[in-house]
């Protein structure tokens, strides 16, 4: 598989993998990798738990609360002190 990038992008792309001690294709798997930690959703899958809001493939909907329209606070409202 081939890119074509513009010789800008191709030089930050050497720079960052520089950096880091990778060559740019390493870099770029790198880059490609889930990050690890933000598999949570998989694993209850994988462990036959499907997530309440998940089952069409969406995100959950949280909740909001409506607070009603106040305005801008007053720093004593926030800090509980007076100027």
């Amino acid at each position: 598989m081939s890119l074509d990038i513009s010789p800008e992008t191709e030089a930050r792309l050497a720079a960052k993998a520089k950096e880091q001690g990778l060559s740019i294709h390493a870099y770029l798997e790198r880059l490609m990798e889930p990050l690890p930690g933000v598999r949570g959703i998989d694993l209850l899958k994988e462990a036959g738990i499907q997530p309440a809001g998940t089952a069409n493939g969406e995100a959950p909907v949280l909740p909001a609360r409506y607070l009603g329209v106040r305005g801008t606070l007053r720093r004593a409202e926030i800090y509980g002190d007076e100027d």
